[in-house]
């Protein structure tokens, strides 16, 4: 009866023994199997570099660089009247008139340099919104050798004023400005600047430009898409 025991004991032993062996062996199998998906797994996510929104600041400090950009210039003609005495006395006798045609160039323009950082947005790698400053009359250029005196009546009672010719020539340059705001010199500056603005911007990358009447809203923080599989890797 002992050696039956003993011999089932073996027996128990050695089948208990091999069950481990068994179980030990399939899962280290298993762990090999599973092991190549893993990596296969690794190899199929395909890394993408990520992308670099262009630096605002940087872009801004040029713009203000170009400083004043004259857009637009138009030649202005302008008939100025002056009158100086009584013209209702004794038939004008007593006054004296001057009619003067008044030439010069009027040139405007917006000035970057006033340019602020929030009035550029940068939405994605290839979209801006942009504000520009407020086109201005930069200059009123008098043209001396076109401007003439047309016509100069002094009354018989009073001479000639030689300070009358010179005062109008002054007053010249208000007219001339004047004559410039009444006309589309303003807004062809603006038109131009917007064109000369796209395509500095075009130059930077950029290909969806707007450009807004005021300071355009933040923009939201910029979130790269990827397609399925790709997986964004750190620029070294």
């Amino acid at each position: 009866m002992r050696k039956v025991m003993y011999a089932l004991l073996i027996i128990f032993f050695a089948t208990a023994t091999f069950l481990m062996v068994s179980v030990l062996v399939t899962a280290n199998r298993a762990r090999e199997a599973v092991s190549p998906i893993g990596d296969l797994v690794r190899d199929l996510v395909i890394p993408a570099t990520p992308v670099v929104l262009p630096d605002r600041v940087v872009i801004v400090t040029e713009i203000q660089d170009l400083a004043r950009l004259e857009t637009a210039s138009y030649s202005f003609e302008k008939i100025i009247r002056a009158e100086r005495g009584r013209q209702d006395l004794l038939w004008g006798a007593l006054g004296e008139t001057l009619i003067f045609v008044a030439h010069g160039e009027v040139v405007a323009g917006v000035d970057l340099s006033k340019m602020q950082m929030q009035d550029l947005q940068v939405v994605d790698p290839e979209t801006v919104m942009v504000h520009l400053p407020e086109v201005e009359i930069f200059h009123v250029i008098p043209d001396e050798e076109r401007s003439y005196v047309a016509d100069r009546d002094t009354g018989l009672l009073v001479r000639a004023d030689p300070q009358l010719e010179t005062q109008v020539r002054r007053a010249a340059v208000a007219e001339l400005r004047a004559a410039a705001e009444e006309s589309d010199i303003l807004a062809r500056a603006e038109q131009n600047a917007e064109m000369y603005m796209d395509n500095f911007l075009r130059g930077l990358g950029f290909t969806n430009i707007t450009f807004t009447d005021e300071t355009p809203p933040e923009a939201p923080p910029f979130e790269q898409e990827l397609p399925k599989g790709y997986a964004v890797t750190p620029v070294p």
